[in-house]
Formats: C-alpha cells, sequence, structure tokens
C-alpha cells in the first residue's frame, strides 16, 4: 500500500504492506496530513520512503562505507550514525545513546528515494518517524524550507516559535502562553517546518512529528518572531541582531552542513529569515511573568 501526505506543502509518499497493523498506530499522527491520491495537477512526492518489517534486524558492515556523522549522542535523545557509500547514504537508528541499534535506512545520492528497515511493531512507528523526519529536511533544504528543533504557539494569528536546547524549557514557555496569555494555542511542540514564500514572507507549519507532545496539527500561520529561551533568575526579552539570529536558527535547524547542496540550501534560507524577520532572546524564569514580558515584546 501506498499512501501521500502533504506537510507544509511538500507531498510525500510511505509504501507499506498493506496489512500492517503500523498504518493503524501511524494514524494519530500522519492521518491529519494525508493526502489525496495524485492528480494531473498535483506535484510528485518529494520523497517515497519504502517500509519493510523483517523477521530479524541487524546492522550492515560499515568498514567500508564514509563515516559523515557516528557519535553517542544524548542518553535521552535519539542516536543517528550517518554513512556514505557507492549507493548513497546509509543511516542506524537508537532510541538513546544508550540504547541498541534497531533500524537502519538507506537513501538514494537524491534524497527522493529511501529503503527502511526493522524487526518487530515496537521499533517501527519509531523508524519511520525518524526516517520521515530526515528524509522531510533533507529533501527540503534547497526548497526555502527548515525543519526545526522549537516549540511553537499561535497568538492573534501569528506564530511564535520557541528555540533552546532539549531540557531548557521550550515546552514549559509554550505552556506559559496557553496557561497566561489568551487566545494562545499550541501548534507544534517539536518539529515544526517553516518555509519561505517567494514573496519574503515566513510561514510556520505543524507536522507529524512533536516529540513527547501528542500536537499533530495540520494548520499553519505566519511567523510573528522567533525566540531563544535561556534560563535566568529574572525575565527580560531582548532583540537579537541579524547575526545573532542567523546562528540561533542554524543551530535549531534540521539538515547535514558536510553535504554541500544542502548546507548551500539551509544557508540561503536561513539568511532570508534571519534578515527579515524578528528575533529575541528571552532571559527567564519557569513563570506566567516570563509570558507576559515575551508576550509584550514580540507583539509591539
Amino acid at each position: 500500500m501506498r499512501k501521500d501526505f502533504i506537510v507544509a506543502g511538500h507531498r510525500f509518499s510511505i509504501v507499506m504492506d498493506d496489512a500492517s497493523p503500523l498504518w493503524e498506530r501511524m494514524k494519530a499522527n500522519y492521518g491529519p496530513f494525508v493526502a489525496p491520491t495524485i492528480g494531473d495537477n498535483d506535484g510528485m512526492p518529494i520523497f517515497t520512503l519504502y517500509v519493510h518489517e523483517a523477521s530479524s534486524w541487524s546492522a550492515a558492515d560499515t568498514s567500508g562505507m564514509e563515516a559523515l556523522f557516528v557519535g553517542v549522542n544524548s542518553p535521552e535523545e535519539t542516536q543517528t550514525d550517518f554513512y556514505k557509500d557507492t549507493d548513497g547514504f546509509y543511516l542506524e537508528f537508537a532510541v538513546n545513546g544508550r540504547s541498541p541499534k534497531v533500524a537502519s535506512l538507506r537513501i538514494s545520492d537524491d534524497f527522493k528515494s529511501g529503503a527502511l528497515e526493522f524487526a518487530g511493531l515496537n521499533a517501527g512507528r519509531f523508524a519511520i518517524d525518524n526516517a520521515t523526519m530526515l528524509m522531510f529536511a533533507f529533501s527540503t533544504a534547497g526548497m526555502m524550507t527548515l525543519e526545526m528543533h522549537s516549540s511553537v504557539t499561535v497568538n492573534s494569528g501569528r506564530a511564535y516559535m520557541f528555540l533552546a536546547e532539549s531540557g531548557t524549557g521550550k515546552s514549559t514557555h509554550s505552556r506559559m502562553w496557553l496557561e497566561n496569555i489568551s487566545g494562545s494555542e499550541l501548534l507544534n511542540d517539536d518539529n515544526p517546518i517553516v518555509r519561505v514564500d517567494k514573496d519574503g514572507s515566513v510561514t510556520v507549519y505543524g507536522s507529524p512529528w512533536s516529540g513527547k507532545t501528542p500536537c499533530y496539527r495540520n494548520a499553519s500561520a505566519p511567523l510573528g518572531a522567533m525566540v531563544q529561551i535561556r534560563r535566568s533568575p529574572t525575565n527580560a526579552a531582548t532583540p537579537l541582531s541579524a547575526l545573532e539570529a542567523y546562528a540561533l536558527i542554524s543551530a535549531s535547524s534540521s539538515g547535514f552542513r558536510g553535504i554541500t547542496s544542502m548546507a548551500d540550501g539551509l544557508h540561503d534560507t536561513i539568511s532570508a529569515i534571519a534578515l527579515s524577520q524578528p528575533c529575541f532572546v528571552l532571559d527567564c524564569r519557569p513563570d506566567a511573568e516570563a509570558a507576559q514580558v515575551c508576550h509584550e515584546a514580540v507583539c509591539r
């Protein structure tokens, strides 16, 4: 069975056995993004992911491959090892830096085709989510699109993105807005998509990937501001320069800058946003006053 999905205006496909129970498990986060069958005037998928649930899974021999990124990540975050060989790219996934690998993904050189393999339903949803997130980021890097690590709250029709390292308080600050700033609603809590349109306007989209918070909204809003969250005993918002904004957005964007074409695409998109959109740093406590200080600064 093949199903198409549209996220931030980009169509992609997943191909998997018709009878796989994973289709049902994926409904919560992918269901809002299901696309109709491709018509004559519809764009073709930016990538197709072929999913294979094997009876057993083992890692490939990577000794003859070029290691692009291999290392131990945070004990709390997904670990992805990334290799290059003559057939394209090869990736392996583990739930975190302390867990064994449970899935592998082979991607073509043009990022348009991926073959995902794993064993067991427990690994399936994790593997599919990580494979689609990576292929989406890789495929759209040259399309003025960013997949970002951020929590996003919409207020008065505009999207406010809270950016920081994991565990710093992005989700907490969104919650402070939801509880204390009237009319606020959550758009996505971990992996929203940002697109720069031809006229230079910037739009933030929900996605099927939202971390630990089940917020899978097929919705969008114009960007209001990006805000870096920093822990502090006091609450204060300060505008960032374009250079500071570039560094902030770059650190929060998915992609692999070791591939020149991808790095160039990310640079163009990040530059366009940093030069045109308001960005702030919010030194704050996790309290209601922080949300009020931030709201006052970004909504002037």
